[in-house]
């Protein structure tokens, strides 16, 4: 195992016996310990690969980074514990405190709804790069056979995003997947999409339609309230009817309803958050890019970065762009010049590796490592972060670059910003600008040297 030490040491730490549970989200292992005041925090955080350690709740937080999964299964071979395949809230929870609803409980549904689905979207937003990059090199004509199949595949996940939201989003409140599907399938049926604009009468209640093709808001609602509903009927059958008459009550009572009001009213906040943001956007300019951008280092490590994505991806399946995501790009350059520039003042040889490591990892799209394990310690490295963040989207902003395709925003993903004029040179001198002022400001700070 490629984390069998690790983990071993971990175990020994906080003691085996004292683990109540263990569980992992996407950059942390999360234990429920039986007393947390037996565990040495600070011999904890010293373990190697362990960027941090947080007390949140009843919980112990380990930041390991995106690698956690890998981790997570390590460990529970180790320690013999369940594995669980996501976050559960719940678990260990009714052992040590009464179950708060919380912002950061919030932020970790929010995140166990859309973490799943990035994979989707890269995959997507890179195919459609792909087909940017052979039709503006004038590989393939526009309408060609080629490059009409390469765009069907690349928005393809754009497309049926309710199918995929209705998924995760089942999953996460405990309702049958393929119940949170068929959800989805409704909100998509043909009838409903063709009738988009009008409505359907349905006894005497006017139902109007939208289009919530490429939609998240009202699909995640959706779904959650069928939970319940589910639930709430199941409760109310005969166990040995309730496989036959749940799902029919369910379905026919409560589906229409969700049509009615829950839907339209979903795709109404989707409507206006992002109109609102695309406003303030516009009318803050470089002021607004700026802030937005040398916040972002601290969005990441509260992990309410994630609270935007229903937003992005919305832009991207509705319009082909958008204007939040290069600010990720330029934040994740900002916190790799950074934590390379304080890396090179760092004297001893394993740190400064390590550090430096971290930073490339930045340049390639993942920062939390760099995050937790150099900018918390290196004051430099992460004022580096948040100023040069600052001048890169100002700048972004001034010169009004835009994405045209969901890709993971490291060095890899740059053709996502190619167009016919020059959206992809202006990121680019955006970027270099950015990786340049951020490296020296970690460079000429840091003066620390254990």
């Amino acid at each position: 195992m490629k984390y069998e030490k690790m983990c071993k040491e971990i175990l020994t730490i906080i003691g085996q016996e004292n683990i109540v549970d263990v569980f992992h989200c996407v950059t942390r292992l999360r234990f429920i310990a039986k007393d947390k005041e037996k565990v040495d925090l600070k011999k904890l955080g010293e373990v190697e690969g362990v960027l941090q350690v947080k007390i949140v709740g009843n919980q112990i937080q380990c930041i390991i980074g995106p690698h956690v999964g890998e981790v997570y299964e390590d460990l529970c071979k180790v320690g013999e514990f369940e594995q669980k395949p996501e976050i559960d809230e719940e678990v260990g929870e009714e052992k040590t405190e009464k179950k708060k609803i919380t912002f950061n409980t919030f932020l970790e549904g929010l995140s166990s709804i859309f973490m799943p689905l990035i994979s989707v979207f890269c995959a997507g937003g890179m195919i459609k790069c792909l087909s940017i990059i052979l039709s503006s090199c004038g590989i393939l004509a526009d309408g060609s056979g080629t490059l009409t199949l390469l765009d069907a595949i690349g928005d393809a996940p754009f497309y049926f995003l309710p199918f995929m939201v209705a998924y995760t989003t089942a999953k996460r409140f405990k309702l049958n997947e393929l119940l949170g599907l068929m959800v989805a399938g409704v909100l998509m049926y043909p009838t409903i999409m063709e009738n988009a604009g009008s409505g359907i009468n349905f006894i005497g209640i006017h139902i109007t339609c939208y289009s919530y093709a490429s939609t998240v808001i009202p699909t995640v609602l959706c779904v959650i309230l069928m939970a319940y509903i589910y639930r709430f009927v199941d409760k109310l059958i005969p166990k040995n009817l309730s496989l036959v008459f749940t799902g029919m009550i369910s379905f026919t009572v409560f589906m229409p309803l969700l049509l009615w009001i829950i839907a339209p009213l979903g795709n109404h906040v989707a409507n206006v958050l992002s109109v609102f943001f695309e406003t303030l956007f516009h009318v803050a300019g470089p002021l607004g890019g700026a802030v937005f951008t040398g916040v972002m280092p601290f969005l990441v490590m509260t992990g309410t970065h994630s609270t935007l994505d229903p937003i992005i991806i919305q832009n991207f399946a509705k319009t082909g762009m958008d204007y939040m995501f290069p600010a990720f790009f330029l934040n994740n350059f900002a916190v790799a010049g950074a934590t390379i520039g304080a890396a090179l003042r760092i004297k001893d040889k394993s740190i400064k590796a390590a550090a430096i490591s971290n930073g490339g990892l930045g340049i390639l799209g993942i920062t939390e490592p760099a995050l937790f394990g150099v900018c918390t310690k290196y004051k430099a490295a992460l004022i580096g972060s948040v100023v040069g963040g600052a001048i890169g989207g100002a700048l972004y902003m001034f010169f009004h670059v835009y994405s045209y395709a969901y890709a993971m925003p490291g060095i890899f993903s740059i053709a996502s910003y190619a167009d016919k004029n020059n959206n992809m040179l202006w990121m680019i001198l955006c970027l270099a600008i950015t990786f340049v002022v951020s490296f020296v400001i970690g460079f000429v700070m840091n003066k620390e040297e254990k």
